[in-house]
């Protein structure tokens, strides 16, 4: 994996060859540094500026892909007119489509159970926090000081989960320093970029596109696999993490400087050099 500003001449390359940008990034880690209460979290403003000129212009379609709700990510993000991909993809909602899984619905009774043996369970543990996100439960514990604190909430989690996963009922995923319960659907950020390609995108924005995902976590390596050797993607963070991806930046700041540079590439309509450049190379 590459650092992506060493290789802005390659990537300036891959925007020239096509008139159209699929613009999707993940939003925790990626455009917003990850905050030890995921309540904390903000959208810098020097990142809002560049997101709302690229919305603005006709060369991007512009996704956020989350596994936030969507509530949360629309308030967060504060733009309209963009795809919102929440919860993973169970919530859909941009330009020409709503959606929301009929699966995931059933499942909301099991979730708010969990929820509620998880919250009597843990509720004493200092720094654990437990979020209902309407279509699946995150377990924070990235605040969690104590080791013998964490083994616990591990230990807790098997227990009360292990009925419903034995039965396919809900499915367990993990993230950084957060526990992800979720319904027992096939829906996750890679599935539903790939349905987007095939029933979304070809219709609402063309063919004649490349598209470019940069994300952080565990969920989004399953994106850069999905995509590998067919679209451009980007990993934010350590590139010892993974090698899935095509090219990493070391941070969200970097995101910003990349969304930029994307912006100014597809505004001069192809000019390869810019003029903030030597602060690329």
């Amino acid at each position: 994996m590459k650092y992506a500003f060493d290789h802005i001449h390659t990537i300036n390359k891959l925007l020239q060859a096509q008139k159209k940008i699929i613009l999707l990034t993940d939003f925790d880690g990626t455009l917003a540094p990850i905050q030890e209460h995921p309540d904390l979290a903000a959208l810098p403003e020097e990142a809002r500026r560049v997101l709302l000129k690229i919305s603005q212009n006709r060369a991007f379609f512009l996704g956020i892909i989350t596994g936030r709700s969507l509530r949360q990510i629309k308030k967060l993000v504060n733009i309209p007119g963009l795809l919102y991909a929440a919860n993973h993809g169970i919530e859909l909602e941009g330009p020409g489509v709503r959606f929301s899984s009929s699966e995931a619905k059933k499942a909301r009774y099991n979730l708010w159970h969990i929820y509620m043996r998880l919250f009597k369970s843990l509720h004493h543990i200092e720094g654990v926090y437990l979020e209902d996100k309407g279509y699946s439960v995150s377990l924070h514990y990235r605040l969690v000081k104590k080791a013998k604190d964490v083994e616990f909430i591990a230990t807790t989690l098997t227990s009360i989960t292990k009925p419903y996963l034995e039965r396919n009922a809900l499915s367990l995923s993990t993230g950084k320093m957060v526990y992800e319960i979720r319904p027992p659907v096939t829906w996750n950020k890679a599935t539903t970029i790939q349905w987007l390609l095939t029933n979304y995108f070809p219709l609402n924005f063309g063919e004649d596109a490349l598209l470019i995902y940069l994300g952080d976590d565990k969920a989004d390596i399953e994106v850069f696999h999905a995509l590998k050797g067919k679209e451009l993607t980007i990993f934010v963070g350590n590139p010892s993490d993974t090698s899935a991806a095509d090219y990493y930046v070391n941070s969200p700041e970097e995101v910003t400087v990349f969304l930029e540079h994307l912006y100014q590439q597809k505004n001069t309509e192809g000019k390869t050099d810019l003029k903030s450049s030597n602060s690329l190379e």
